[in-house]
């Protein structure tokens, strides 16, 4: 491959100009060995390029009874088990490790911070070459043999620099981008409680003679239901079902075209499950997390449990529809706040019913329905070019990296020399630590 280098590099491999290691975990069972002065690096930890402080600690006596060891500050660690392979870190501290990290020390005249990048860039082929069944892992041997370009050290420090500013110019912007989903979010919200309290049509209302905003509230506009859960050990109640069978978990404050779950016409004769009209809106009245109080709005018939209020009123026009689901969404947080419970707030049918609302005149309900939906669309294309973006940043250190170890980041210069006599020179430094063997003593 050395054909196919820049001028002045030369091929090598990691185990050729590193000195590697790995770490061990003392026995878990004795409380004596942890807790200690010492840190202990795991896989886990390798997240930042520079490890400055340890999450766990071992003692004097974990390290002297376990094949655990400590590596000097500067050291660099790769992840070599399960889903962590490739995974890579600098030493800001002296620390011991486990034994899922292979350890490597670089000798004279090869950056840390080089190696380091030159690893990160490596990660998938790290990955593929893992071998095993659940929890592929790759070894030290593996790791030694891995090709390395090895450029001049003047060079390796020009690179250094230039990625170092590069990737803190990504990271500026990733978090600017980041930004953006927040903003979009805190805007649909903002145009939500505008446009259901009257002031996003506040001006378009100005001289114009319009009825007065009805005072009403969701008991009144719909016919608030509730389903069931057919007892999941009769087959006949799910088996080859054909009806769509929504949870809770499917109100999200979106459209429903489709149901993950079905159910068969016996179940709906033989339980309190009941099929909806397309049209139906859907609230959370309980479930995990973020559930309670979603809304959903569905575009097919179907059933629904009983953790899901149905508001049903098939004479009801799509602006209204439209309004009142609009006037849902604004209203999340208020409706959760009416939940009484434990450690599972609920909802229920009563607390929906008696949900106060004000609803404008038909001719204000479509321009209010308008104009959410041109502010929506605007939202939505704002994403779309964010997301487009977000996937080209993504990309780009691995691009950067590669367009690095192809010699092509920074001007190479004659006065660098050639990494033929570094390499020549680690060489021969390895060969003067290395120990020597005894003479044998000739048999007389």
């Amino acid at each position: 491959m050395e054909n196919e280098l820049p001028k002045g590099w030369v091929e090598t491999n990691l185990g050729e100009v590193v000195k590697w290691g790995s770490g061990g975990t003392p026995k878990t069972s004795e409380q004596s060995y942890y807790g200690g002065k010492i840190p202990w690096i795991k896989t886990g930890d390798l997240n930042n390029r520079i490890i400055e402080k340890s999450k766990d600690f071992i003692t004097e006596l974990g390290l002297k009874n376990s094949s655990a060891k400590i590596f000097p500050k500067g050291s660099i660690a790769i992840a070599m088990y399960g889903a962590t392979i490739g995974k890579t870190a600098v030493f800001g501290i002296d620390a011991a490790t486990n034994q899922a990290c292979a350890v490597g020390q670089p000798f004279k005249g090869v950056s840390n911070i080089f190696l380091h990048y030159y690893l990160k860039s490596e990660k998938q082929n790290f990955i593929d070459k893992g071998k095993g069944g659940a929890q592929p892992n790759i070894s030290q041997t593996v790791i030694k043999k891995h090709s390395f370009p090895l450029p001049p050290l003047a060079e390796q420090q020009r690179i250094v620099g230039k990625l170092d500013k590069l990737f803190e110019r990504m990271e500026a912007v990733k978090k600017r981008l980041e930004l953006i989903p927040k903003l979009m979010k805190a805007f649909r919200q903002s145009v939500l409680t505008r446009a259901v309290t009257g002031k996003l049509t506040e001006e378009w209302r100005a001289g114009k003679e319009l009825e007065e905003w009805e005072k009403t509230n969701i008991g009144k506009l719909f016919s608030v239901k509730t389903g069931a859960t057919p007892k999941r050990g009769v087959k006949e109640f799910y088996e080859n079902g054909t009806i769509p069978w929504l949870k809770s978990g499917q109100a999200r404050n979106e459209l429903i075209f489709e149901a993950k779950e079905f159910i068969t016409e016996k179940a709906v004769k033989e339980t309190n499950a009941k099929v909806y009209p397309k049209e139906t809106l859907l609230i959370a009245m309980y479930g995990e997390g973020k559930t309670r109080g979603q809304v959903g709005w569905m575009k097919i018939e179907a059933a629904s449990n009983q953790a899901v209020a149905a508001l049903v009123n098939e004479e009801m026009n799509i602006t209204t529809r439209s309004f009142v689901f609009y006037f849902c969404l604004s209203q999340y947080q208020e409706i959760r706040s009416l939940a009484k419970g434990g450690n599972q707030p609920n909802l229920n049918l009563s607390k929906i019913k008696n949900w106060a609302i004000s609803i404008p005149s038909l001719t204000e309900q479509q321009e209010i329905v308008r104009r959410v939906e041109r502010l929506f669309g605007m939202a939505d294309a704002i994403e779309e070019q964010y997301a487009a973006l977000a996937a080209k940043v993504a990309d780009l250190p691995q691009a950067i990296l590669a367009k690095a170890f192809r010699g092509e980041l920074v001007e190479q210069l004659d006065t660098d020399g050639d990494a033929k006599d570094l390499l020549a020179a680690i060489q021969a430094a390895k060969a003067a630590l290395a120990p020597k063997k005894k003479a044998k003593r000739s048999k007389l």
